[in-house]
């Protein structure tokens, strides 16, 4: 199962653009003081008890304790900050301060495994990424990576350590050696191949262009002109050299895909898309993943739809007490196929019930000695297979001589509401 983990603000993605505020170092620590407070909130109203205990290392158990920890790893992530403020050299901007804590106050908790994430508008700015702004104008020295204002960056300077002088990024038009000479706070900003000056990528329907051969054909890599690469399924098509969007569902696939892209079909993950060549031509036609009712002769079901051979149609999952005599053994969660019972979905055996014949259920294990269902062993508990842990993990620890449940890594927590 694939664990989300929960977001954690590090230092990187707190500095940014000029605005209001101040230089008064008592405004960071205010700010770490209501972020610790925020992040608190949300760790004990997504995440449960075993989760946050796992997460944290048993550090606290409830929310009052939990602030102080979280200020003391912020207030260790932003010490220089606080340094660079203190010295005039960065400032705090309030309102994107404010508006930090207020998306942290919204932010939803982690989705469902299984599920597909909330959609996100590419667009959006991370209003915890500006923050901290640079106060130190073009030419004067600085000494922290992001204490130029706005549209400037500090380079290093190779003789003098610790020391560098405030540089201007090149801006839409200027001229440019690569990306990194154009200013990354202009959102698709980039350094043109065709004629090395700075440029927006191009929009949907605008014209791209792709390097050619010496006699102008066999499009090929790098891109002249690029399209806007914020959204995953854009790319440039070769036949009218401008931007287009990948197929999606009921399409035509891409046959071949042009140089530089790697699916067919729009490769959102959430969709599924897969180039259906069944039905003869020379491309294809992009499809999501069988509808009841669909054929299933070439492509699989989609979720809790099982394929029957009898007529390669897309066919509900069973559920409790019918028959799964058709549907190779599977079921509706959380049931399963109980052969012992005619090939019948059945319920999972709870706690203290046998496991001679049927399979426990979920946070459940089958005692070998006894042939009972028991609940999960918790972390450090003795143990004698991986399967009776909570954690999964039955095994020796640090200069152990016995077995226990070991403690799962922190990424594993899943916090999808308490």
């Amino acid at each position: 199962m694939k664990r989300i983990p929960i977001v954690v603000f590090a230092l990187s993605t707190i500095v940014g653009v000029a605005g209001c505020g101040s230089p008064d170092p008592a405004q960071v620590d205010s700010f770490i003081d209501n972020l610790a407070q925020q992040t608190c909130d949300w760790e004990f109203r997504c995440c449960t008890d075993p989760e946050i205990a796992m997460k944290d290392g048993h550090r606290y158990t409830t929310m009052e304790d939990c602030v102080p920890y979280q200020a003391l790893a912020l207030e260790n992530e932003l010490f220089l900050s606080r340094l660079a403020v203190k010295e005039g050299r960065l400032r705090v901007d309030h309102e994107r301060a404010a508006a930090c804590l207020e998306q942290m106050t919204n932010q939803a908790c982690n989705p469902t495994p299984g599920t597909p994430a909330p959609s996100m508008d590419p667009m959006a700015m991370d209003a915890c990424a500006d923050v901290f702004v640079g106060t130190t104008p073009v030419g004067k020295e600085c000494v922290y990576s992001n204490e130029c204002v706005s549209g400037a960056h500090c380079v290093a300077d190779q003789d003098a350590v610790g020391r560098g002088v405030c540089v201007p990024f090149q801006e839409d038009g200027d001229i440019c050696n690569s990306d990194a000479d154009c200013d990354p706070k202009v959102k698709q900003l980039y350094c043109g191949k065709g004629d090395f000056h700075c440029h927006l990528r191009a929009k949907l329907g605008e014209a791209c262009a792709y390097t050619t051969d010496a006699n102008g054909q066999n499009p090929t890599l790098p891109l002249l002109v690029e399209c806007d690469n914020q959204l995953g399924n854009v790319y440039c098509d070769p036949s009218s050299n401008t931007c287009a969007q990948l197929p999606a569902a009921g399409e035509p696939c891409l046959s071949p895909p042009p140089p530089g892209v790697g699916s067919s079909c729009d490769p959102d993950p959430t969709l599924g898309l897969v180039c259906d060549t069944s039905g003869g031509g020379t491309s294809g036609v992009c499809r999501a993943p069988g509808s009841l009712g669909d054929s299933c002769t070439n492509y699989p079901c989609g979720a809790n739809l099982y394929c029957d051979t009898t007529q390669y149609t897309c066919r509900a999952l069973p559920d409790f007490g019918q028959s799964c005599a058709s549907s190779n053994g599977q079921c509706k969660k959380p049931y399963f196929c109980n052969f012992n019972r005619s090939e019948t979905c059945d319920q999972p055996a709870s706690v203290g019930e046998s496991c001679q014949v049927t399979p426990c259920d979920t946070g459940l294990y089958c005692d070998s000695s006894s042939e009972i269902c028991r609940s999960l062993l918790p972390d450090h508990s003795p143990c004698t297979s991986s399967s009776q842990c909570a954690s999964l993990d039955c095994s020796y620890g640090a200069g152990a001589s016995t077995l226990t449940c070991q403690p799962r890594a922190t990424t594993s927590v899943e916090c999808v509401g308490r």
